[in-house]
């Protein structure tokens, strides 16, 4: 380090000149002006001076930076360098160490044989007093540290480094080959010095953590901006204030506007898109800034219809409570939605005409999959029912056609609905008769049952029907169970879904044996139907097609139920 006044020779020679004349002017025998001059002789050692003055100037030198490690490193050079230390160390608490070697090439001190006495240093550091010692291999404080004999030390300087009554850290020097290399003086400039570079140093970490939270919160922002960009979704912030202070990307795309055009502005100026947006912004901070989700129309800068979700969260901060606002563009979600709905109307408008048509187990398969509809059949246990109007020829004979209409309609209507009631499959009308299955395509143990209930309760409803139609109405069921073949039957082109099988032809040769107001059964239907709520007549009918006689059984719904059937 080189100075840029007066050297230590310099400094030297002037004291010596100044005590010289001083000697001359003083009376040759006078004792006490002798004592004088040689107690100032003692005191005003050039090298002290000199060491003073270049210690004063390394203090400034070391207050000129803010880096912290530039800081430590002057210090230390300077240290070493004014005392003629052959070691120097700074050692602050928080870890940080850094070490010279005067006269030698500068690095880091990692080893144990190349680090300072750390009895002395930690002793410094727990009093926050010097520690000075002239030969440490004598000195019967220090002679037994395992550090001070295996190293040889003998000049020790150890001074805190101390800011507002706290020791930061400490300085260390030492010497290995010189002993008393630390003088009198040199205690108070060390100190002093010390403290000096001290300050330099707190302020240096000081900036050094400030440069670090500035650093970490830019990092941080960056980040918030890097996730914010990165969001699927709009978000937009508002300060207290309600200006704009973040618009992302996504915000950006849903809207059609560069965020620069919107960053800083007032929320009015969303509000030519979002109409509904103040209004919003007023209920969210008079509910409590609680969060608060909403869906509104909005539209693009281009004018592009939108339908967008609002979700408000409050942002806390030291001005006030602000606002963080999601926003999902869901117009298209809403447009599939709305065509979901429409094409769910749709199909059950289909539906519903098809299941005028066809039956509902055929009209539900179709819509689900129409492919899996096909020809063909698979035998199946069923109960077939046949019902027909009773004198219908004369009816049509005798009664306009469209009243002849009426009255068949209202008639089908009630079988429909009965059929249904029961759980049967309608499977066709035929001229003013329907036929009905019980089981296909799910056949189940009761199907005997259901269709004899359901041709009672047939009757039932006719027979109210008539008052109603101001025209007495009579039919004739016929029932039969058996194996048939149940399947789609026709042409690729136009298909149903029936049964067909001997069974089938014998409920309807039962049906028109059966007089009005009866209904004929064959024996396995009244096996398998269990306990009936009308009385049961065993007979043989004559049955069309058919040789010989068939044995069936009649119901007759309107007899005495008292004298129900009890089982076969």
């Amino acid at each position: 380090m080189k100075d840029s006044g007066a050297g230590d020779g310099d400094i030297e020679r002037v004291v010596n000149d100044a005590l010289a004349v001083l000697r001359a002017l003083a009376p040759p025998d006078d004792e006490h002006v002798s004592l004088a001059l040689a107690e100032l002789t003692r005191h005003l050692d050039p090298g002290q001076i000199g060491k003073a003055q270049r210690l004063a100037r390394a203090a400034q030198l070391v207050n000129s930076s803010l880096d912290l490690d530039s800081v430590l490193r002057k210090a230390l050079d300077v240290a070493v360098e004014v005392m003629n230390a052959e070691r120097g160390f700074i050692i602050l608490r928080e870890g940080r160490k850094v070490a010279a070697l005067h006269n030698f090439e500068r690095s880091s001190i990692d080893e144990d044989d190349e680090s300072p006495s750390n009895t002395i240093v930690n002793r410094t550091l727990a009093s926050g007093e010097a520690v000075f010692t002239t030969d440490a291999q004598t000195d019967p404080l220090w002679n037994e540290q395992k550090s001070i004999v295996s190293l040889h030390l003998r000049s020790i300087a150890c001074v805190p480094l101390r800011v507002r009554n706290e020791t930061i850290g400490a300085v260390y020097l030492d010497s290995r080959v010189i002993p008393g290399l630390f003088k009198f003086g040199d205690r108070e400039m060390l100190v002093s010095f010390a403290n000096q570079a001290a300050l330099a140093i707190e302020h240096a970490r000081m900036f050094e953590e400030e440069r670090e939270r500035v650093s970490r919160i830019s990092a941080l922002q960056a980040f918030q901006t890097r996730i914010l960009e990165a969001i699927a979704n709009g978000v937009i912030t508002f300060s207290p204030q309600r200006e704009i202070t973040t618009f992302n990307r996504a915000a950006e795309t849903t809207f059609g506007i560069r965020s620069e055009r919107m960053v800083g502005k007032a929320a009015f100026a969303l509000s030519a898109m979002v109409p509904e947006l103040l209004e919003l912004l007023d209920t969210f901070f008079a509910s409590g800034a609680v969060q608060l989700r909403a869906e509104v129309d909005a539209q693009r800068a281009d004018g592009t219809d939108l339908v967008i979700e609002m979700r408000l969260s409050p942002i806390d901060s030291p001005e006030g409570t602000g606002v963080a606002m999601v926003v999902t563009d869901v117009t298209r979600q809403r447009k599939l939605e709305q065509a979901h709905e429409a094409e769910q109307a749709r199909s059950l408008k289909i539906q519903e005409a098809f299941s005028r048509y066809l039956a509902p187990h055929v009209v539900q398969s179709l819509m689900h999959d129409p492919g899996s509809i096909k020809l063909g059949g698979e035998r199946r246990r069923a109960t077939m029912l046949f019902a027909d109007v009773r004198g219908f020829t004369t009816m049509a004979e005798q009664l306009p056609a469209d009243r002849v209409v009426e009255i068949l309609n209202a008639y089908f209507d009630e079988a429909v609905r009965t059929v249904f009631e029961f759980e049967g499959l309608l499977d066709k009308f035929y001229g003013d008769g329907v036929m009905a299955v019980f089981g296909p395509p799910r056949v189940r143990p009761d199907d005997a049952g259901r269709a004899v209930a359901a041709a009672i309760r047939l009757h039932e409803v006719v027979l109210l029907l008539g008052p109603r139609l101001d025209y007495p109405l009579r039919i004739s069921v016929g029932l039969a169970t058996g194996d048939v073949v149940a399947g789609h039957f026709g042409s690729a082109k136009r298909m149903d879904y029936t049964v067909i099988g001997d069974k089938v032809n014998l409920a309807s040769g039962l049906q028109s044996a059966a007089p009005a107001g009866a209904i004929y059964c064959d024996e396995e239907t009244i096996a398998a139907a269990g306990m009936i709520s009308r009385p049961v007549h065993r007979l043989a009918a004559r049955v069309k097609g058919r040789a010989e006689l068939v044995s069936a059984y009649a119901i007759f719904p309107h007899l005495d139920a008292s004298l129900a059937h009890p089982g076969i």
